[in-house]
């Protein structure tokens, strides 16, 4: 492979260009073999499985900005929406007339000098088109009240994206106080004594994860994305091989920011349940807690999606299918209105005839 090296705002930066060896073509990845293939020549080159047992550096979080990468491997570009306001990131050589979420035409390339970190990991695309519509089909045949010709439609415009993920790592020290109900059986029914127990809570936070975008323009996105994230592999360009990446525009302090809500919130449930057993109670009430955090490390993970559309009745409906797993979301045209007016109107018309029986006898 080709190796270059330029200068980004005084930071040397090693890019490599994704080459066949056998004909200088390019190389694509291809998730149905988990091997780069060349177009031209047909020659392939194997990559790592998910599951190899690779390491993932995990960058301390305090000092991300030293540290971070923004080394992509190879030359890419930014394109900017501004139709939807996504941001793209493509290989250099890639020319893309329009935005990979919304359609649109009206993008822009950003400004050239923008430090991008470069992610740490990447869940591989571990199924090719044709199986991602497969997928789409067999989760269409599931929906209830749907036109049997919807289930034939054909899937447009299909693109690959891999979306942006953070996920954080934590040690948490927490002091609570933690109300636990004790139910009892009276004459007048059942009552409820509440106790406060307090105490000192230490847990370990592990990838806590953050969707990194900070628009959404395919709002069937967030049905589909529980990842595997177990199967996590060191990033490497050549899993981007013709494949679009969506930029994170939600950063590292904002994604922190939103990973101690979740945080919060497992904590608050975790508490509660350890001192419900811990006491023996029925029920948890009131918990109220501080947490500090310590030895905060993140990572920055690219997580695969298919986003297409498909017509029926001479309108489009959107579908999002998880790269990795198969699980399909999207809007499907149905006729439960329709099932729902005659299960009104039957009873109606029986009543109706039945009056008019009755005048006529």
């Amino acid at each position: 492979m080709e190796e270059n090296i330029t200068v980004i705002n005084g930071t040397t930066v090693s890019e490599t260009n994704v080459k066949c060896p056998g004909c200088g073509g390019t190389l694509k990845y291809d998730p149905s073999t988990l091997k780069l293939i060349c177009g031209s020549c047909g020659l392939t080159k194997e990559l790592p499985p998910p599951d190899a047992g690779a390491v993932i550096e995990e960058l301390d979080f305090n000092t991300a900005i030293q540290r971070a990468s923004v080394n992509w491997g190879t030359v890419r570009k930014l394109i900017t929406c501004a139709n939807c306001g996504g941001q793209s990131i493509y290989e250099a050589s890639q020319v893309s007339g329009c935005c990979p979420f919304c359609g649109s035409t009206n993008v822009m390339p950003a400004a050239e000098n923008e430090q991008i970190m470069a992610p740490g990991a990447v869940i591989p695309f571990a199924i090719d088109k044709d199986k991602a519509e497969r997928c789409f089909h067999d989760h269409l045949k599931k929906v209830r009240y749907i036109y049997q010709s919807a289930i034939d439609s054909k899937l447009e415009n299909v693109i690959a994206v891999y979306l942006p993920f953070w996920t954080f790592d934590t040690d948490t020290v927490s002091s609570y106080t933690a109300k636990i109900g004790f139910e009892r059986t009276t004459n007048d029914g059942t009552v409820v004594d509440w106790k406060t127990y307090s105490g000192v809570r230490n847990q370990f936070i592990d990838d806590m994860i953050v969707y990194a975008s900070a628009s959404l323009r395919n709002t069937h996105i967030p049905k589909v994305t529980n990842f595997y994230f177990d199967k996590l592999v060191p990033y490497d360009p050549k899993y981007l091989a013709g494949i679009v990446a969506e930029r994170y525009t939600v950063g590292l302090n904002e994604g922190w920011e939103k990973a101690k809500v979740q945080i919060a919130k497992k904590l608050r449930t975790d508490i509660g349940t350890a001192e419900k057993n811990k006491h023996g109670g029925d029920t948890v009430g009131r918990v109220q807690f501080s947490t500090n955090y310590y030895n905060v490390k993140f990572k920055y993970i690219l997580a695969p999606i298919y986003l297409a559309t498909y017509k029926f009745a001479n309108k489009t409906f959107q579908v999002a299918i998880n790269g990795q797993s198969g699980a399909v979301d999207c809007d499907a045209p149905s006729w439960r209105w329709l099932f729902i007016l005659m299960c009104i109107l039957a009873p109606l018309t029986i009543m109706t005839l039945m009056f008019l029986l009755r005048l006529v006898n």
